[in-house]
């Protein structure tokens, strides 16, 4: 009897030995998941800059534009590009504002909007604006008449302010394409950004090849590119493009102006 009740206990120290190795284990595995699981917490917390948010986050809109996206908080730029070409630009997609003004009120005109493809801020290279071509010059039913060189020269510098920033722009070329993939004069507008110096230059120089004017304003890689862009009629679907640059620091607008006075039909 006394043999049996010592084997009895062996096997319970055992079995105690065992479920007490079991149970440090399993505290063991809970504490180094916990721990893997505090120091991934910890690693993706340093990536976090609070810092860098701050700096990146969007700047207060310009005090001119407080009434103007009271409005329509769509509200993203004001274009002055001749007399009847001055009006607030406004974004959301490529669709909606070709049936509703400014006040969202449905109108077979419209109103200017910039392609739901684009940025102001920070600003794209190059900043796409569409707008209907109306046959009582409202919109951009003005913007045939940069077909006219005296029309070209008097309106030589543009106002493209946005809600961020003020800009002024030349134009270097005025050209018509169609907006019909695989057509000869098809060309893919809606490129917002360049990966290197080589495709923003083709761009430019495809632009300055189709242009109807020989503008002698230089482009170069830094500059920000505006193309306002209406139907036009002499293409399968087609588009005529007004395409300015912006002016550089130290640039002024007479001497801009005074450059695209030399302007020639080609």
């Amino acid at each position: 009897m006394t043999q049996r009740k010592g084997a009895i206990n062996f096997i319970l120290r055992v079995l105690c030995l065992l479920l007490a190795f079991a149970c440090a284990t399993l505290l063991l595995w809970q504490y180094s998941v916990r721990k893997q699981g505090e120091d991934a917490n910890e690693a993706m917390r340093q990536l976090y800059d609070p810092a860098a948010s701050a700096e990146e986050a969007l700047p207060e809109p310009q005090a001119a534009f407080a009434q103007l996206l009271e409005a329509n908080p769509e509200t993203v730029a004001y274009l002055d590009a001749a007399e009847n070409i001055e009006f607030a630009v406004v974004q959301r997609d490529n669709e909606y504002y070709l049936t509703h003004n400014f006040f969202g009120e449905e109108t077979p005109e419209g109103t200017a909007f910039l392609d739901e493809g684009n940025s102001v801020y920070p600003l794209d290279e190059h900043i796409l604006i569409h707008g209907h071509n109306m046959r009582d010059g409202s919109v951009f039913g003005d913007l045939d008449r940069f077909r006219e060189l005296d029309f070209l020269k008097e309106n030589a510098v543009a106002t493209f302010n946005t809600i961020y920033e003020d800009g002024l722009y030349a134009p270097f070329a005025v050209f018509d394409i169609s907006a019909t993939p695989g057509d000869q004069d098809y060309v893919d507008m809606r490129v917002f950004n360049f990966e290197t110096d080589e495709d923003f230059l083709n761009f430019v120089f495809e632009a300055k090849d189709r242009s109807i004017f020989d503008i002698p304003v230089d482009v170069e890689r830094g500059d920000h590119l505006l193309s306002l862009v209406t139907c036009s009629y002499g293409n399968d679907n087609g588009r005529l493009i007004v395409m300015l640059r912006s002016l550089r620091e130290g640039e002024t607008a007479e001497e801009m102006a005074a450059l695209v006075q030399q302007a020639v039909e080609k």
